[in-house]
């Protein structure tokens, strides 16, 4: 009769390690382990990738006087606090911005992604954002951006809408509360 707990795969000698071989092949794992061996240091190649607030501030830098009275709002302002699954936090697009200052609104929106994801999600949102490549306002750039307070000086927030998305990035700045405020993607926000 044959072991149960067998498996033709397991059973070959490659596999048998006697008591002495297990414990001298623990041993050296737990030295490289704990020198640090299979640590893969940051080379001057790889750059650490920049946070999204220090995207947003970057960003803010970078506005003109027209566009800060466009898309810039006091802290407190209520729509802060707006959500809803198909709008547009302010009339200026995405694609209204420059070349540069488009390419760190995409940076701080993957920023806010799962690496794993950000492809994935950006795909989407293009897609519900209706992307056409003859249309500079459609797809992402169809979207929107708001900026409330100032970056470094306590309470700020970036606000990222369109259809089916509202993204927030608030730097930590609102004690107790993650994201600074209703974050949303899909149908019918208005019913919770």
């Amino acid at each position: 009769m044959s072991n149960p707990r067998s498996c033709p795969d397991c059973n070959s000698s490659r596999f048998e390690l006697d008591r002495r071989q297990f414990v001298r092949a623990t041993a050296v794992g737990a030295v490289a382990a704990s020198t640090g061996i299979f640590i893969r240091p940051i080379s001057a190649e790889e750059p650490a990738a920049k946070k999204p607030e220090t995207l947003v501030a970057q960003l803010y830098k970078s506005l003109n006087e027209q566009q800060r009275a466009a898309v810039c709002f006091g802290f407190d302002h209520p729509l802060r606090q707006e959500v809803d699954n198909n709008w547009h936090i302010t009339k200026t697009r995405v694609a209204d911005f420059t070349a540069d200052q488009q390419d760190l609104i995409r940076e701080i929106f993957n920023g806010l992604h799962d690496p794993e994801y950000a492809q994935q999600v950006m795909q989407q949102v293009e897609h519900d954002n209706g992307r056409r490549p003859d249309v500079p306002k459609s797809g992402f750039g169809s979207c929107a951006i708001a900026m409330f307070g100032e970056p470094g000086t306590g309470k700020f927030e970036f606000v990222f809408t369109g259809r089916h998305v509202t993204r927030r990035c608030d730097g930590d700045s609102i004690e107790g509360a993650a994201f600074g405020g209703p974050i949303f993607y899909g149908h019918a926000a208005k019913s919770f």
